[in-house]
């Protein structure tokens, strides 16, 4: 694993969450600071605590599967630290989480309401304290404990959504581009190619006509030149006909954001250049595949964001497909959602397929690479 993937996929925030989640690291200075004191093993327990902490916030982001559990292990730390060391700002990393990472409105509104109970219980306590003597804390003091950790949830779904749509736009305006440099170089082709072939073909018409009187040995051999050329130039017309209709996964993308923006849903896509490059074949089955996962976000997930994510190791390609809508039963929907022909395409190449149904959907697809087809 080189570095720069090694920093994408263990170390670095998703792109379209922005700078945020680095500049909220911030509150996390103090949390060390209040273990300094303690002496022993206890303070290497407590700064293991907090190393925790951070690498599930960090992973969280990465993937919906679990996430509610992620959220939930992070609040009994923010109760902990709240109890033991009454520091309530650790409820900051937790508010952002919740607001910025795609799930559904469902999951969203019971993690919302899980975090007020956790954060309610715990400022109670801080009252509590300073009320009775333990500890001495200010008007203002108290307003901003109640107001910074329960602020951010919504202001950062507003964020998250924000930056979704400009990622989404950004990656847009890229996929029109590249489909423009597609265009061009075929309409070179067709100009270079068979230009210069009609031409030919033109030219030893005219020298065939002028024979035909005087030497027909001469003009048969033009014409069989001019069948020949003609036959190449039709195998060329059919070759570029193909690769149109060819399901391309740039061209597949752009009709999948056109078709989700109506549904008011924003495309997200990671990795996309890098795919650009896979076989053609390739290609083609994870193109359908995505198509048909499309059609299902739309009719039934009710979801806001579609995200697609393209992976390639030594051995395999392989393509993420998930919302942040409802989800579904496997047991019940596999045949009206397509599961089955989605399995098939993927199984005819000797590839995987896995479907999870938990916070959203997620599709997962992976193509083995043959022996002397990698890029």
């Amino acid at each position: 694993m080189n570095m720069k993937k090694f920093l994408r996929t263990q170390i670095l925030f998703p792109q379209y969450l922005g700078l945020a989640p680095y500049f909220w690291l911030i509150f996390m200075l103090p949390a060390f600071s209040v273990i300094t004191d303690i002496q022993g093993m206890a303070k290497y327990f407590w700064l293991a605590v907090i190393v925790v902490y951070i690498k599930i916030y960090r992973d969280s982001f990465m993937t919906a599967k679990h996430f509610s559990l992620r959220v939930s292990i992070q609040l009994v730390i923010d109760m902990t630290f709240a109890f033991v060391f009454n520091y309530i700002f650790l409820f900051v990393f937790t508010s952002f989480l919740i607001g910025s990472f795609p799930v559904s409105k469902k999951v969203f509104k019971r993690l919302l309401w899980t975090f007020y109970l956790a954060l309610g219980v715990s400022l109670s306590w801080i009252l509590y304290i300073v009320y009775t003597g333990t500890t001495k804390i200010d008007i203002f003091e108290i307003a901003l404990l109640i107001l910074s950790p329960a602020l951010p949830v919504i202001a950062s779904r507003s964020l998250g959504e924000q930056q979704a749509k400009r990622q989404a736009l950004r990656e847009e305006n890229q996929r029109l581009r590249l489909l423009a440099t597609e265009r061009d170089r075929i309409a070179q082709a067709l100009h270079d190619d068979l230009g210069q072939s009609f031409s030919l073909i033109a030219l030893k018409a005219e020298v065939a006509q002028k024979f035909m009187e005087k030497d027909l040995a001469k003009t048969k051999e033009q014409l069989e030149q001019i069948a020949n050329e003609s036959r190449n130039d039709l195998k060329l017309v059919r070759q570029i006909v193909r690769d149109l209709k060819n399901e391309t996964l740039i061209q597949t993308l752009h009709e999948a954001s056109e078709k989700l923006k109506q549904a008011k849903i924003v495309l997200l896509v990671e990795n996309e250049t890098s795919a650009m490059n896979w076989k053609q074949e390739v290609q083609q089955i994870f193109a359908r595949n995505i198509n048909e996962a499309v059609t299902n976000a739309i009719r039934h997930s009710q979801a806001d964001i579609f995200t697609v994510i393209f992976n390639e190791d030594e051995y395999n390609y392989q393509v993420i497909i998930k919302d942040n809508g409802t989800g579904f039963s496997l047991k019940e929907k596999q045949d009206s959602f397509g599961i089955i022909g989605m399995k098939q395409r993927i199984e005819r190449v000797l590839g995987t397929s896995s479907f999870e149904a938990k916070n959203g959907t997620q599709i997962t697809l992976t193509i083995p690479k043959k022996k002397g087809t990698e890029n």
